[in-house]
């Protein structure tokens, strides 16, 4: 079972390039573009790891970080 990574980032470019990075090092990739997005796919899909931009529309990736932690 491969180990699963979230990336919440909204410049496109930068997704792409952090996505194929980590799905060629074998990584399951799951990506939301704004913190809201992020929030919700972090409580349903359970990441091993969150890759969490801080200036994010709709919630900022530091609320959504601190919502993350509580729950």
């Amino acid at each position: 079972m491969s180990q699963k990574i979230l990336i919440v980032e909204d410049e496109p470019d930068m997704v792409l390039g952090l996505k194929d990075n980590f799905e060629f090092e074998g990584y399951e990739v799951l990506t939301a573009s704004d913190g809201q997005a992020g929030l919700d796919r972090a409580r349903a899909a359970k990441p091993d790891l969150v890759v969490l931009d801080i200036m994010l529309p709709k919630l900022s990736g530091l609320d959504a970080l601190l919502t993350i932690r509580r729950t």
